[in-house]
């Protein structure tokens, strides 16, 4: 299934969306430098999320794998067997029951490591847009808070204030910032 030559998106190809990947990983995580160098060999490659996404165990198997440390790789290549099956039964007798769950729990985090990654590269290759949203006037955050806090006192069950004077004057100070 590697495609190293051929190119599926515009340009660039899958060894150059490999190698760039296993460097933003391999380097520190905070070099944002690599990985949008990684993200954009990926969108050169891929073209689309959905193409990087149609191959992603095998850009996993790939590029982040081999970059994670030891302890992952070595969860992801060891063959646990299904729960409640004969094999797991056997597995329980021989490893004991506390073997299997901290092998599986090794596998779990394994895969949301890689699974982080994956997304990390795919987010630097194909970033959401931003939609511009504009700031909330002063006057309709008063607005809104002044109605919160007129429920809040007619939800009180057993105000120690004067309740329906503070309900008059809020209701004062929302006419007020409504004008």
């Amino acid at each position: 299934m590697t495609n190293t030559t051929k190119s599926i998106g515009t340009t660039g190809s899958y060894s150059d969306a490999v190698s760039t990947t296993r460097a933003a990983i391999g380097g520190e995580l905070t070099s944002v430098n690599k990985w949008q160098k990684a993200g954009t060999a990926c969108l050169g490659h891929f073209g689309s999320e959905i193409m990087m996404r149609e191959i992603k165990a095998q850009f996993i198997a790939d590029a982040i794998l081999p970059e994670l440390n030891k302890s992952h790789r070595d969860a992801m290549a060891k063959e646990l067997p299904r729960k409640g099956s004969a094999d797991f039964v056997a597995f329980v007798g021989a490893h004991g029951a506390q073997a299997w769950e901290t092998a599986n729990q090794a596998k779990k985090d394994a895969r949301s490591t890689c699974d982080t990654m994956f997304n990390r590269v795919v987010s630097y290759a194909f970033p959401k847009d931003k939609k511009e949203s504009a700031p909330t006037p002063t006057k309709t955050k008063i607005v809104e808070l002044i109605n919160d806090a007129i429920k809040k006192v007619q939800k009180d069950k057993t105000p120690d204030y004067d309740a329906t004077t503070l309900i008059a004057q809020l209701q004062a100070a929302l006419t007020t910032a409504s004008k």
